[in-house]
C-alpha cells in the first residue's frame, strides 16, 4: 500500500463498495451491538432537550441502518445521511424504508459549518492517518453547533506512548487497508485542538459471543472470552480496541 493513500480510495471502488454495503444490509433488521449504544447515547442526548428537536448527522452512512433505527428509537429528530461514495447516497434515496431522512453526498474532510447538533462518525476515522485524522476532526468541530455533540466510534486505547498504523491485506482488501490505533490521550487531546472542550471515552464491551472466523477466508470480527468474564474482540489475529467517544463542544461559544 502507498503511504499516500487516501480514504477517497475506497470510495472510487465500486467492487468494495458493493461487498461493504451487502455486509451492512444484513443489520438492517438486527442491530450491531456498538450501534445499539450510539443509539442510547442519542436517546439520552435527545431527553437532555426537553423535546427540541435535533439536527442530526450521520457521516460515512453506508446503507442507512444507523438512521433507520435511530428515526424508530428516538422520533422526531431531523436525520441526515452523508457519505462521499455517491453510489451509496442513491442506494439509500431509493430505499422506502429511508422515506423522510435527507442524504447527501459529504466529505468527512469538509463537512459544511455549524448545521448539526449532533454528528456521528461509526468506524470511520480509524482508516486515516494523521493528517487526515487531524483534518476529519477540525471539520467535525466546525460543524458540530455549540453546545452539541460528536459521537464517535473507533479504536482508541490507554497505552499513552503507542501508536499503532497496521497495513492489512484480506480477501475484501486485497490493495491493502489502513488500521490506525491511537491512544486515547492523543485523540483527546486532537479533540481539544479541534474545538470540542470535553471528550469522554467509553470503552465497548461486546454483550454477545461472536464466532471464530474460519482461517481460509475474510477476516471478520469474532470473540475470545477473557478471565473477567468479558469478551475481548478480534479481527483474524489483530486484537480491536474499539471504543465509543463523546466530544462535546461548549455552549458558550
Amino acid at each position: 500500500m502507498s503511504e499516500n493513500f487516501s480514504y477517497r480510495s475506497y470510495v472510487a471502488d465500486e467492487k468494495f463498495l458493493s461487498e461493504y454495503n451487502s455486509y451492512q444490509r444484513r443489520y438492517a433488521q438486527t442491530m450491531r451491538e456498538s450501534d445499539k449504544v450510539l443509539v442510547a447515547m442519542v436517546k439520552e442526548i435527545a431527553r437532555q432537550t426537553d423535546g427540541e428537536p435535533l439536527d442530526l448527522l450521520d457521516i460515512g452512512c453506508s446503507t442507512g441502518n444507523l438512521l433507520l433505527h435511530i428515526r424508530s428509537m428516538v422520533p422526531g429528530l431531523n436525520l441526515t445521511g452523508g457519505d462521499l461514495a455517491l453510489s451509496s447516497i442513491e442506494e439509500c434515496r431509493r430505499n422506502p424504508g429511508l422515506a423522510g431522512i435527507k442524504f447527501e453526498v459529504m466529505d468527512l474532510l469538509a463537512l459544511p459549518a455549524a448545521c448539526f447538533d449532533v454528528v456521528i462518525v461509526n468506524a470511520v476515522l480509524y482508516m486515516l492517518d494523521d493528517e487526515q485524522y487531524r483534518s476529519a476532526l477540525a471539520s467535525l468541530g466546525k460543524c458540530v453547533r455549540p453546545g452539541g455533540t460528536c459521537l464517535i466510534y473507533d479504536f482508541a486505547h490507554p497505552f499513552v506512548h503507542q501508536q499503532l498504523t497496521i497495513y492489512e491485506t484480506s480477501v475484501l482488501h486485497p490493495d491493502g487497508l489502513r488500521l490506525c490505533f491511537r491512544p486515547m490521550v492523543k485523540v483527546e487531546e486532537a479533540a481539544h485542538r479541534a474545538g470540542f472542550a470535553a471528550v469522554e471515552f467509553h470503552p465497548f464491551d461486546i454483550p454477545i459471543d461472536l464466532p471464530p472466523a474460519p482461517y481460509d477466508g475474510e477476516v471478520v470480527t469474532y470473540t475470545v472470552d477473557r478471565k473477567d468474564g468479558k469478551r475481548a474482540m478480534f479481527r483474524g489475529a489483530l486484537y480491536q480496541p474499539w471504543c465509543h467517544i463523546i466530544a462535546r463542544r461548549s455552549k458558550s461559544e
